[in-house]
């Protein structure tokens, strides 16, 4: 009785692992079919190709630098410039214009601040709108 029980729990494990084992190689084949079912359904390859890299010359690299150092110190130089004569703008006005004028600057930011509220909750209820 113990023998037969044994040849059946042997036989009944070489039956589910055959099975599993016949499962995965059939897997394993039918990958290029689904491949080549893709493929023919989008034209188009699964990777897409590596852009090549060409290495520019030390001088461009170097000159590339250079310009771009020259285009900051220009940047800064000019908004430093716009600040000065902001200030001396400011400076030689009466204090009533001076007052009117700091009061236009918070009028200002006051109404950029609510142009950017509403903004933030127009694209709120856009997302609401298309959330899945």
């Amino acid at each position: 009785m113990k023998k037969a029980c044994r040849l059946l729990c042997v036989f009944l494990i070489m039956l589910v692992a055959g099975e599993t084992v016949a499962q995965a190689q059939t897997s394993i084949f039918d990958k290029w079919k689904t491949r080549r079912v893709e493929k023919k359904l989008t034209g188009e390859k699964r990777k897409a190709p590596k852009e090549k890299k060409i290495k520019e010359p030390r001088a461009v690299i170097k000159a590339k630098k250079e310009q771009e150092k020259r285009q900051d110190k220009l940047k800064n130089n000019y908004e430093k410039t716009l600040e000065e004569n902001k200030q001396r703008h400011f400076n030689i006005q009466s204090e009533e214009v001076k007052e009117r004028m700091r009061q236009n600057e918070k009028e200002i930011k006051a109404r950029e601040k609510e142009r950017r509220k509403e903004i933030r909750k127009a694209g709120r209820n856009a997302r609401k709108k298309y959330k899945n």
